[in-house]
């Protein structure tokens, strides 16, 4: 039925195709079961079974959301090889396009296209993108869910300059009655997870999205990585509003006691004290040099 023009991204456990739909002449994305690499190895924490599972009930979780925050799914199916696939709307950007990679070597930021290098967004927008990812994560917490790797890359926009924000990903997410995740086995993006989903993914709560998405802020709005010992954004000094400033480094807290309970919660506090919701607007990023100060958290 779809006719694939390129592939977006493969990963161990999936492939994610650049599709056209014929009959509605609308593109499309469509991620297919495809599991590879260290997810086959004879070794790997679960079986491809237990992936087959997660797979299918990503589709069918995405596909119960009706929130302008979260991409919706339009179809679950299986190809002629018996591999389930689902089928999503496409959209051409996610907020990499906007802050660029995350590197953090200045001489591998020398060499990189300045379309590519890590840059800082003004914080109006920076702040509008954050409270859409708490938007879309409200919902997710208040269904019992976890993400579990909210990063730049799983951020999708509506268009690549500028655009509103929809979540993707939800590959990992921790289901209130799923009882096959493992004790000891981390997962997500080692620069944007929680100490403690480091030590045990299976064991996070609501608390550990509220960190992730306090990263992707702090990168927003600094140009930087929160790793290793970082500054508050007052000592950078970007002019950031005093009680912003200390609900994200509350929110960044290595103890998650410490973080807002859950999004709704860090939603909450975050308009009293950012209250002006910031219009998306034309954005000018600058491009920033990235270091870690200290030792990397690993």
């Amino acid at each position: 039925k779809y006719l694939v023009r390129s592939v977006i991204i493969s990963t161990d456990f999936a492939t994610l195709y650049l599709c056209s739909e014929p009959d509605l002449q609308i593109d499309v994305a469509v991620k297919v079961f495809d599991l590879k690499g260290a997810s086959t190895a004879p070794d790997a924490k679960y079986d491809p079974q237990h992936w087959r599972e997660r797979f299918i009930r990503e589709a069918r979780v995405l596909a119960q959301f009706d929130h302008p925050c979260i991409v919706p799914v339009r179809e679950l199916s299986e190809d002629g090889e018996g591999r389930p696939y689902f089928v999503m709307p496409y959209l051409e950007a996610n907020l990499i396009y906007e802050i660029g990679r995350d590197v953090t070597d200045s001489d591998e930021i020398a060499r990189l296209p300045e379309s590519v290098r890590p840059r800082q967004l003004p914080p109006a927008r920076a702040v509008f993108i954050l409270r859409q990812i708490l938007q879309g994560l409200t919902e997710v917490h208040r269904r019992g869910l976890v993400h579990r790797d909210v990063k730049p890359g799983n951020v999708l926009l509506t268009r690549k300059r500028g655009g509103s924000v929809k979540l993707c990903d939800f590959g990992v997410v921790k289901f209130p009655d799923w009882s096959k995740s493992r004790a000891g086995v981390w997962l997500g993006t080692l620069d944007y997870i929680a100490p403690e989903q480091r030590e045990n993914a299976a064991g996070v709560d609501a608390r550990a999205d509220v960190y992730s998405a306090a990263a992707v802020a702090y990168r927003m709005l600094s140009g930087r990585l929160p790793v290793g010992r970082f500054g508050s954004l007052t000592e950078l000094g970007l002019g950031i509003p005093k009680e912003f400033d200390e609900l994200l480094m509350a929110a960044l807290a290595p103890e998650k006691e410490k973080r807002p309970a859950d999004a709704v919660e860090m939603l909450d506090r975050l308009d009293r004290a950012w209250p002006r919701a910031a219009a998306p607007g034309r954005t000018v990023a600058r491009v920033v040099s990235i270091t870690r100060k200290g030792e990397p958290v690993s």
